[in-house]
């Protein structure tokens, strides 16, 4: 992915929200949405990132849990074996259901709420009542949605095999004084699919350092975590939990694009330089996901 920031005047702000990071598109947008935009957006400054995917990604939603004790190494193997595919896997983690629950004793390590209503919402909707657990593109293998660590891999490249049938381009603009999101999403077919497709947005951050139960030694201490690093924690969705759908109908025409955006106000207890924004595509019938894309946030 290549990324690139830069301080706009706020004069193009009115002249409308170019794709000065991305590649250049030369297509009609055929759907346009603004939700929200701050009445003194021309105010201030904006930082932009971007990245445009037209190689086949893959998302993994890794459910886990500070009180799983196992984890952690799944975790690790994870990001791991990500590092090995230029970018191409995408991860984020969902704190949800029982062992995510944060205990109420002040006295206990585990007192953080890493939970979100997006992720309680996914965890039920997919029956994820085992940790650590995984859907790789939401796709059945062997008749499961649901996998363990040790198919994530298989799964993973068996889903890169596949060819690329959609281009995702995401950019986002962070406007520090008024700690908001502007976010353009553009999705364009490279073939004629049938079926109603959707996207949806998340938000994830990285980096925050929480406890978490271990009992691992040789991946970390054990059986307590203390200085834990979770990676790309979900914190909510942009655009509601499953998304929307990509056209007003939801069908598609290939070689057109379709184009979204959005405003998202930060929680100021988030740390913004660590945000990313997640963006995809699925299929509503079968929830398979057809391309991920994942952008960072320019701060300064």
């Amino acid at each position: 992915m290549k990324y690139k920031n830069s301080i706009i005047l706020l004069i193009f702000v009115l002249s409308g929200f170019g794709w000065m990071a991305c590649d250049k598109i030369d297509k009609p947008l055929l759907v346009i949405d603004k939700q929200d935009i701050p009445v003194n957006l021309t105010d201030t400054v904006y930082f932009i990132d971007s990245v445009n995917v037209t190689e086949k990604q893959v998302l993994l939603e890794d459910f886990t849990g500070h009180l799983c004790v196992n984890c952690p190494e799944a975790a690790i193997m994870a990001h791991e074996f990500a590092s090995t595919l230029d970018h191409k896997l995408i991860i984020y983690s969902v704190h949800a259901g029982y062992y995510a629950t944060p205990d109420p004793n002040p006295a206990s390590l585990y007192t953080d709420d890493l939970t979100s209503v997006t992720g309680e919402e996914l965890y039920n909707a997919f029956q994820v009542f085992v940790n650590p657990n995984a859907l790789i593109n939401r796709v059945k293998f062997g008749g499961a949605v649901q996998l363990n660590p040790d198919n994530w891999q298989s799964a993973v490249n068996f889903e890169l095999a596949k060819p690329n049938v959609a281009n995702l381009s995401l950019k986002n603009a962070f406007y520090p004084n008024l700690n908001t999101l502007r976010i353009q999403v553009k999705t364009e077919f490279t073939e004629q699919l049938s079926g109603v497709f959707k996207l949806c947005v998340y938000i994830a951050e990285d980096s925050i350092v929480s406890p978490q139960k271990n009992n691992n030694p040789d991946v970390g201490p054990s059986p307590d975590w203390e200085d834990y690093v979770h990676r790309n924690l979900l914190r909510g969705a942009v655009n509601t939990t499953f998304g929307e759908n990509i056209s007003a109908s939801g069908t598609i025409e290939a070689n057109k694009i379709y184009a979204k955006e959005y405003f998202y106000v930060i929680d100021p207890a988030w740390v913004t330089k660590h945000c990313n924004i997640i963006a995809f595509v699925y299929n509503e019938e079968s929830k398979e996901i057809l391309q991920s894309a994942e952008c960072g946030l320019k701060t300064e």
